[in-house]
Parts: structure tokens; C-alpha cells; sequence
């Protein structure tokens, strides 16, 4: 099998059905989708490496699907095959940041050649995008972080699935998501950048700034709110310097807020690393602090 994904974005017929047999044939991992609005769903819920579409589909029409797929993902790479092709439709489609622009009267091996251009011009993108951000990062004297992706990436395995985990485990030993990291951990997972990026903003647990060696979430849930949780946050700002979402200038302690810690009976709460602090009365702050020299 190899290491590329390729969504056919054309409707249903026998030629479509031809492609994807070639395709899979070649040891590629090829999905289908009917429409562009059907094609745009795959796109933000999955990751591919080459789209393969018809210009004139139901939907979404074929100049504007390939200005929205390069929006979604500015990696991916398109090729046009199209029923009715002409020298305008191959301008704008090269303009647009097609790879190729073909006839669909091309025979299916023609495809596969110009799929494989494709990806092996891809494929020696990311690798030079590789050698630039580990060359950057070894500039920068940060061996110590190359090192640690490196660890990180053997152990959890180079599959688009393992990114979360890859993620997790870079935020434990630094405490925050580096933007080189992210960045080789994109090309070696072979992952849109954006993704990579869209995965690292959307979880609370990630942050793209250096967090303090401990980290405080107050929870601000209903039953942490209604006995007293915003008292609680406020004598943790003033007794750390800092507003919710800040860091202390010692990077002693991170201060966040989050929606609840599921143990309403303990209310109000606040978690100091992995450690539940429950009943908190804001007298009782100065003192948990102290805990955490």
C-alpha cells in the first residue's frame, strides 16, 4: 500500500469505477465522492494527498471546488480530468493551482502516470520542507527539542492517526507546542500544516504559548459558579499576578478556566496539575500555592 490518499470527486459511472480500480490497483487508498459539497465534507474531516475532479459536477463548480479545496488545504494537489476539455478550462485550472489538466478520453495508465508525477513531486516537496525545518531547528541551537520529536514520533508511530497522541506527548515534555515542532511533526506525518494547526487550537488541553511548570484550571461550571467559583478565580489572579489564560513572569504557574472537572459534589474546585483541590474558600488559595513551590 502506498503512503498517499486520493479522493475521485465525479459522479457515479463507469469510467469513475475505472479510475478507482487503476488507482487501488497501484497500491493507492482512493475514496469517492458524488459532488463538490459532498467532496468540500471530506475534505474538512479527512486529510488526502491528491484530488482527482471533474470540472463540470453537481454542487459546487469545478473552479470554484478547486479554489475551496486549496482554502481547506493549501497542500493538497489536484488534477483536472474532465469530459470536455479547452485551452480556457486548462488556463484557469493551471492558474488555480492545478497539477494537470486532462481529457478523460486519456487511457486509464495515462492517468496513473500523471498521478504518480503528482505525488512523487509532492512526496520530494515534503522532504525538502523536512531538511528546512530540521535545519532551522538545529540553527537555532534547539537539538534538544529535534530530539524530543524524534523520541516522541518513534514511539508513537508515524500514521495521521497517532497526531493526537504526538501532540499530547510534545505539550507534556514542553509544556506548550512550538511552532517548529508542529511544523515537523506536519511533514513527517505527512498532514496539512492547517490541520495540524486546526488540531492543536481546538483542544483546551494544547497550547501554542510556554505554559508554567504547573498548570491551575478553575472550574467554572454550574455548581462550581454558584458556590463561589469567580471569588476563587479572582484570588488566584491576585495572588499569581496574572488574568485567566496568563502565565507568571517565573513560569511557576499557568492559570486557566475550564467547564467543569466532573466532581460537582467537591464545589468549588479548582485541579493543580493533576491534583483536585475541592471546597475551596478563597482564604484557603494562598496556602495550595504553597504546595507548589
Amino acid at each position: 500500500m502506498k503512503d498517499f490518499s486520493i479522493l475521485i470527486v465525479d459522479e457515479p459511472d463507469d469510467l469513475r469505477e475505472r479510475y478507482l480500480r487503476t488507482l487501488e490497483s497501484d497500491g493507492y487508498s482512493v475514496e469517492v465522492a458524488d459532488d463538490g459539497k459532498q467532496a468540500l465534507a471530506k475534505i474538512r474531516g479527512s486529510s488526502y494527498d491528491l484530488v482527482l475532479t471533474e470540472l463540470e459536477i453537481p454542487g459546487v463548480e469545478g473552479l470554484k471546488l478547486l479554489k475551496l479545496m486549496r482554502n481547506l488545504d493549501p497542500e493538497i494537489t489536484t488534477i483536472i480530468v474532465t469530459a470536455n476539455p479547452t485551452v480556457e478550462g486548462a488556463v484557469e485550472s493551471l492558474k488555480g493551482g492545478a497539477f494537470h489538466y486532462l481529457s478523460k478520453s486519456i487511457p486509464p495508465e495515462k492517468l496513473l502516470e500523471s498521478v504518480n508525477q503528482a505525488l512523487e513531486k509532492k512526496r520530494l516537496r515534503q522532504r525538502a520542507e523536512l531538511l528546512r525545518i530540521e535545519k532551522k531547528i538545529r540553527a537555532t541551537s534547539d537539538l534538544e527539542g529535534l530530539s524530543e520529536v524524534d523520541e516522541i514520533m518513534n514511539r508513537q508511530g508515524y500514521e495521521p492517526s497517532s497526531l493526537i497522541a504526538v501532540l499530547q506527548d510534545i505539550q507534556k515534555q514542553r509544556r506548550y507546542l512550538p511552532q517548529d515542532a508542529l511544523r515537523l511533526v506536519s511533514a513527517r506525518l505527512n498532514l496539512p500544516l492547517t490541520r495540524v494547526y486546526g488540531i492543536a487550537t481546538f483542544y483546551k488541553a494544547f497550547s501554542l504559548k510556554p505554559r508554567g511548570r504547573h498548570l491551575i484550571n478553575v472550574c467554572v461550571g454550574t455548581a462550581c459558579h454558584v458556590r463561589g467559583a469567580t471569588k476563587i478565580l479572582e484570588a488566584l489572579e491576585r495572588g499569581l499576578g496574572v488574568e485567566a489564560g496568563g502565565t507568571t513572569l517565573d513560569e511557576r504557574f499557568s492559570l486557566e478556566t475550564v467547564r467543569c472537572v466532573g466532581c460537582c459534589g467537591l464545589a468549588p474546585v479548582i485541579v493543580v496539575d493533576e491534583n483536585f483541590h475541592g471546597k475551596l474558600t478563597q482564604e484557603k488559595v494562598p496556602s495550595v500555592l504553597a504546595d507548589y513551590t
